[in-house]
């Protein structure tokens, strides 16, 4: 009988094989496992987000074999409790348009295993958006996807990817950092601060349009928002924006870039995207940094104490505030919102180490695109893409043209292992040819003497650099708001044949009397940047470290 069995087992499987697969050819081929929207119809735990990507014509397209998907995929009491939240009793009263961006901000074109997923910051969604990964402070080892879905399974296997499975849905990016704090009934004080002050207007923008030599380009702006609670507010005895108002000492012109009320919200909101992570990272063994911020000349401090138990503080020896970690990472579509637990009024700190990374712009993650800038990790093979129009910098191309074939006048790289000490893992590759220029706005910094030092990228192309052999070892002219002009030639500095960053003096001392941005120019003063074609001059960072005498 057993034999018989077996003789079966296997007379069906060699007719199973024989048979024409009704998909071939098809984006539906037939495997082992089913793919992911066919997965999730056999689960009567995910039907209501099956009904989803039906409404949103979407199933299909999830569907496809020759594409590799991370679906994250909410259950039906998770997407009913998103349905309460948002005031409709089914998808269809939110619209098929909506319903598109719900399905694509929760998937990625990627397979991401979970020993991958554990290890990273971020991954980037169908709809080009960065959705942020945290381990749950107050639930260990428990991953929080884009600052407020809990992953509750991860990694399940079907034939074009993985699935994971949310224990909320997460609200597409339809909103602005300051839709994400209006929509807060917690902020609002803070809300309509920003709304008087005539914040809510810039905050509201996803994008500027530039029109150079006629030809229009759009790019995107990004803020991190430091919002302050109601409950953070009555700490110190606010309870309305009037009592902000008269704790401030502001005017009644509100809207006035003097006003201590407009400068009070403009601190609180940061010229970029960032993370809590990045702002929580320092610069080797520094345990302070500084960011400026949208009030002018006016910057934070982030300090960290691993001896208390709030390890980060904003403006430590000002009135401080921490930041509030289960409200944080709350991604917008242009930015990050981050709730801290103090009201933070404007302080000026002492001076602290700035690292300024020289592509670390909104113009040039603009032109990069959020997938390809500033990686979490190394590269296997780098990005090269050309920012020459970036409005962050001005160029000027030397007239006797250039030398280096294999990049753009500004281009953007992304580094590989070999290159894993650059900041941000990128690099900032100028190729302007002699007498070429480029200028750039510094962070703000602090009042004070600092020595400066330049984080640049020594490849074996730049052998003739770096000996001399030909031109004298990328010299160039530097200076801050055209003066303290100095000559340098980082490349004869390096002390080995091997790629890798090294570190070159600039200043060894330098003395900024005011609290402010500063414009940093560099002209290529080598003949070899218009006649060698492996020339090019290649940074990484600028560091500012305060000197204290």
């Amino acid at each position: 009988m057993k034999l018989k069995n077996q003789l079966f087992l296997l007379v069906s499987l060699l007719a199973f094989l024989a048979c024409e697969d009704p998909y071939k050819d098809s984006a539906y081929q037939v495997y082992n496992v089913n793919p992911v929207s066919t997965y999730l119809s056999k689960d009567s735990t995910f039907s209501e987000w099956v009904t989803i990507l039906k409404y949103a014509d979407m199933y299909n397209a999830l569907n496809q074999a020759d594409k590799d998907f991370t679906a994250f995929v909410p259950t039906n009491s998770a997407v009913r409790a998103f349905y309460q939240k948002m005031g409709v009793s089914g998808i269809t009263e939110l619209g098929k348009t909506y319903a598109r961006s719900l399905v694509k901000f929760h998937t990625v074109l990627d397979t991401i295993s979970v020993a991958d997923f554990v290890q990273l910051s971020y991954t980037t969604n169908l709809s080009g958006d960065q959705l942020s990964i945290a381990i749950d402070p107050d639930d260990a080892g428990e991953a929080v996807l884009g600052g407020d879905a809990k992953v509750v399974e991860m990694g399940i296997h079907v034939s074009n990817g993985l699935i994971y499975v949310l224990g909320d849905v997460m609200k597409p990016l339809v909103e602005t950092v300051y839709d994400r704090v209006a929509q807060n009934s917690s902020y609002s004080i803070f809300s309509k601060a920003i709304e008087q002050t005539g914040w809510a207007d810039s905050l509201n923008t996803m994008a500027d349009t530039t029109v150079v030599d006629g030809v229009s380009t759009i790019f995107k702006r990004y803020y991190t928002v430091l919002a302050v609670s109601d409950a953070a507010f009555a700490k110190n005895g606010i309870g309305s924006v009037s009592d902000l108002i008269t704790k401030l000492g502001a005017g009644s012109d509100l809207t006035s870039s003097s006003n201590e009320l407009y400068k009070y919200v403009a601190y609180h909101i940061l010229g970029s995207a960032y993370t809590l992570e990045k702002l929580e990272t320092f610069s080797g063994s520094d345990i302070s940094s500084i960011w400026g911020t949208k009030a002018e000349n006016q910057v934070l401090m982030i300090t960290k104490d691993s001896l208390t138990a709030e390890k980060y503080f904003i403006n430590k020896l000002g009135t401080q505030a921490c930041f509030v970690a289960s409200n944080c990472n709350v991604l917008a579509k242009n930015g990050y919102v981050h709730e801290i637990d103090s009201y933070l009024p404007v302080w000026e700190p002492t001076p602290a180490t700035v690292v300024w990374d020289l592509t670390d712009y909104a113009e040039v993650r603009n032109v990069v695109g959020s997938s390809i800038y500033q990686p979490s990790a190394p590269v296997g093979t780098e990005d090269k893409i050309n920012i020459s129009n970036a409005p962050c910098y001005t160029a000027e191309v030397s007239a006797s043209g250039v030398g280096g074939t294999a990049y753009s006048y500004l281009t953007y790289v992304t580094c590989k292992t070999n290159l894993k000490a650059a900041q941000f893992y990128d690099r900032l590759v100028l190729n302007l040819g002699y007498m070429g220029s480029v200028s750039m706005r510094t962070p703000t910094l602090v009042r004070g003497k600092y020595k400066v030092t330049l984080n640049f990228i020594y490849l074996s192309d730049h052998a003739f650099m770096r000996t001399m052999s030909e031109g004298n070892g990328g010299l160039m002219k530097i200076s801050f708001d055209g003066q303290d002009f100095k000559n340098v030639s980082p490349y004869t500095t390096v002390t080995s044949s091997l790629a890798g960053v090294y570190q070159s003096t600039l200043y060894d001392k330098i003395d900024f009397s005011a609290t402010t941005n500063h414009v940093f120019k560099i002209v290529v003063m080598d003949p070899a940047a218009s006649t060698n074609s492996k020339f090019s001059l290649q940074l990484d960072c600028i560091t500012f470290t305060p000197i204290t005498e």
